[in-house]
């Protein structure tokens, strides 16, 4: 009976017949623990596989619910993410461990490139749950994010029934280290030619500089939260998308899924979105500091309209700040690529956004695009991308080339549009006119999943994320080197 209790919690079961038992494959790179993870490790243990992929948003969202499940069991749950990669670029172990940190994951990781666990488990969708017993028996499956309540049900009541079999033994957990640098995972950036701004996503603070790169202020930095007020009292939790306004520069507060408002003069911040949770639904309220955002990414501001890139749910909002009103802009909410009017396009997780005259231009990451939105005529139109699995590495004309998930587009104007090929490590220049793309490289010189850009007088500034630095691109002399940062730690 018990079985068929937990297969009836299961609502989303992949299978309603038993898999195999636990079997770890040997191919499995490992990270996060000090030697692979064997059987015998998880003997006597609840076993969780979290089946992921590090560039999907779902797969982010349920990482606080296998923390939180993590503190309340302890050493009796043993969590495991496979990384199953759906880019080619993902199914890098190095740079997985970057990832690994930066989403600040406690618990074992092991990378599936060949998808063994996988098809074995039948898992179907990123994210899956597959759950086992103590003796390492097959429970059922779970697709999609929000399960947190089934899954501690479901772990509960399995440790309950093998109650004087468990195993209190730690697993050989050994967490990949900070680097030793001043920035941390830099996400997005934005200048208004005096000033730039830094989102210093994994040091949870916003570091402002003047144009020749000296430190004036850091806002945030004492480790993620969600608290407003002054410089040295505020927190964050990974931002991303910036931008400037005159005094008041606004953030898109990724994973506390709120923006933020700072005031330059008062040296204040305040939440004028959000409430700090993660919504579960498309529901908007009148007031936008109770409505439950869901991955804010990036931000672009219009006259008294501040465009927002939210991710989690693939479409684009608007907050408008003279009326104090949000809203959902373009996009139904399904993950796709659709164009034509606003409510009826589709979008797969934006990740970043460039106004150039009336057009708003997108990187849309899952799918692989650049979107463009025509404000007045209020239609979608993709520039550069077919579908959410169509990837890859291609210049020319852009309605055959292609890109690699991208986050980062700056528009010089609507003719002349940077993007950032994130998981090619690329900036790339399109050109409007002719309806191309091209590569931009230099001998020597590399990214690493570069995350947003913007412009300083002549040059690009390029956030690149997995070097913790900011890179300078002259756009006259055609060359890249990392821009200085002068400050004291």
């Amino acid at each position: 009976m018990i079985r068929v209790l937990f297969i009836m919690l299961f609502l989303c079961s992949c299978t309603m017949e038993a898999l195999p038992s636990l079997k770890l494959s040997k191919e499995l790179e490992w990270l996060n623990v000090s030697r692979p993870l064997t059987e015998k490790d998880l003997q006597g243990k609840v076993v969780l596989l979290d089946f992921w992929t590090y560039g999907c948003v779902n797969c982010i969202h349920v990482i606080p619910d296998l923390h939180r499940l993590e503190e309340e069991f302890g050493e009796h749950l043993a969590v495991i993410s496979v990384h199953s990669p759906k880019f080619d670029n993902e199914k890098n172990t190095a740079l997985l461990k970057r990832v690994v940190r930066r989403y600040e994951i406690q618990h074992a990781v092991a990378n599936d490139i060949e998808f063994k666990l996988w098809r074995r488990y039948q898992a179907r969708a990123w994210p899956t749950f597959v759950l086992f017993d103590p003796n390492g028996e097959h429970v059922g499956n779970l697709s999609g994010e929000g399960h947190y309540e089934t899954l501690h049900k479901a772990i509960t009541i399995l440790l309950e029934e093998h109650k004087y079999r468990l195993s209190s033994k730690p697993l050989p957990i050994d967490l990949e280290s900070k680097p030793d640098t001043f920035l941390d995972s830099p996400g997005k950036i934005t200048s208004d030619g005096q000033r730039v701004v830094i989102a210093d996503s994994l040091n949870h603070r916003i570091v402002i500089t003047d144009k020749q790169g000296k430190v004036t202020d850091l806002i945030g930095g004492t480790g993620s939260g969600f608290t407003d007020g002054s410089y040295q009292k505020v927190k964050f939790n990974s931002p991303q998308g910036v931008t400037l306004d005159g005094e008041m520069l606004f953030v898109a507060d990724t994973n506390n899924h709120a923006i933020r408002q700072i005031d330059l003069k008062k040296r204040t911040v305040t939440t004028i979105a959000g409430t700090g949770k993660l919504g579960r639904g498309y529901g908007i309220y009148a007031d936008p500091k109770r409505t439950d955002l869901r991955s804010p990414w990036g931000l672009a501001k219009r006259g008294q309209d501040l465009y927002i890139a939210m991710a989690g749910t693939h479409q684009i909002w608007k907050l408008s700040l003279s009326e104090n009103k949000l809203s959902v802009y373009a996009g139904s909410g399904y993950e796709d690529i659709t164009d034509g009017k606003l409510d009826k396009a589709a979008f797969s997780q934006p990740s970043g956004l460039s106004f150039a005259g009336d057009l708003l231009l997108i990187a849309d990451s899952e799918d692989s695009a650049v979107r463009a939105i025509n404000v007045k005529e209020k239609r979608v139109k993709t520039w550069i991308g077919t579908g959410l699995f169509d990837f890859g590495d291609k210049d020319g004309y852009w309605q055959k080339a292609q890109l690699q998930h991208p986050l980062g587009v700056y528009a010089v104007s609507p003719q002349e549009v940077w993007i950032l090929d994130t998981y090619n490590h690329k900036l790339k220049y399109i050109d409007a006119n002719d309806r191309t793309v091209k590569s931009i490289t230099q001998d020597g010189f590399t990214l690493s999943e570069p995350g947003g850009l913007t412009r300083l007088g002549d040059k690009l500034l390029i956030a690149d994320t997995n070097h913790h630095r900011i890179v300078a691109y002259d756009m006259k002399k055609k060359i890249f080197r990392e821009w200085s940062i002068q400050h004291t730690k």
